[in-house]
């Protein structure tokens, strides 16, 4: 098997996910008053769900069907404190609509490599202290995803024009529709984790975790200038007036699977802390404060676990904002 970060095109089933489906006349209405993404921008793509006070409870990937039916990917594990399928149904209150788990009607997958040659254009709108929202457009249509009938797509944009998010029937096949070597989920999470991509309750932590902080502007999951949505108030104060000190970033290091180790510097205070080791032991994430990684970059200062030496990247979407 080619491995997955090579040059190539891949496909991987992602079995973690769950999937819910909201239908009705009012499905966009009431997603729209609830996701912090435009659930139409794009013809789908990456968003969440905040609470009151603007801490994530979930990102999840959004598929418009027509304009009353919705299909969500997520997930929400045993133990997660607002599994999505009980999150969303109080606030139906009048409004026409279903929520349902069709999770044994589809299969979630993940292709990369897979480009088309009609690249979009992705401009940045920066708001003050350090957010930057992610904007793509196409000149006429997006790309064609190249899917057969019955599947459902949309492109994944967090690290750039290269990948896909899948929904297929339940047991098909998706290698056979793109033309791709097949990759494991591990490799799936290698390869995000690499690029500086955090993804469920691990990384991005129910009620704790702030958008920003979260990559959520960087990665195209969060819309500045949409209506009124549940926890838009902090979200949107922060991006004009506030200041983004921390971000879940790449970090590298023989340290093992530790997760929420603090990260030690010169200093007394932590430079942030471990979320997830991939299971080689060698890639993984943590939450830093950027005045560290600028310190690091400089020359001046260190990060370390456990004596261990860390290094911190910037991934691909906080590099290209800052570049």
């Amino acid at each position: 098997m080619k491995s997955s970060l090579a040059l190539g095109r891949f496909v991987a089933q992602l079995p973690h996910k769950s999937v819910l489906q909201v239908s009705g006349p009012d499905a966009q209405k009431f997603l729209k008053g609830l996701s912090c993404k435009d659930v139409d921008s794009l013809k789908g793509g990456y968003s969440g769900f905040l609470n009151a006070s603007g801490r994530v409870l979930h990102t999840c990937f959004i598929f418009p069907v027509d304009r009353s039916t919705y299909i969500i990917t997520h997930e929400s594990p045993l133990g997660h404190p607002a599994p999505l399928q009980n999150l969303l149904p109080p606030f139906k209150l009048r409004a026409k609509v279903k929520i349902r788990d069709v999770s044994e009607e589809w299969d979630a997958w993940a292709a990369w490599g897979v480009a088309g040659a009609k690249a979009p254009n992705r401009v940045w709108r920066r708001g003050s202290g350090g957010a930057a929202e992610s904007q793509w457009s196409w000149d006429g249509e997006p790309e064609d995803l190249g899917l057969r009938e019955g599947e459902i797509g949309c492109w994944d944009l967090r690290a750039g024009y290269d990948g896909m998010q899948l929904l297929i029937p339940k047991g098909a096949d998706l290698k056979a529709s793109l033309s791709a070597d097949r990759a494991s989920t591990s490799d799936y999470h290698l390869r995000r984790m690499t690029l500086g991509v955090p993804e469920g309750p691990d990384e991005i932590i129910p009620g704790a975790a702030l958008p920003l902080e979260s990559c959520m502007d960087l990665h195209g999951g969060v819309d500045f200038r949409k209506g009124c949505y549940l926890g838009q108030e902090l979200t949107v104060r922060t991006y004009h007036t506030g200041a983004t000190r921390k971000r879940i970033l790449p970090v590298r290091g023989n340290i093992g699977d530790i997760r929420y180790f603090p990260l030690a510097s010169t200093k007394s205070r932590p430079a942030g802390k471990i979320l997830a080791m991939h299971n080689t032991g060698q890639v993984g994430l943590g939450l830093v404060r950027l005045e560290y990684l600028e310190r690091m970059e400089a020359g001046d200062g260190f990060l370390r676990v456990e004596d261990e030496d860390i290094w911190v990247g910037r991934g691909e979407a906080y590099a290209a904002a800052t570049s």
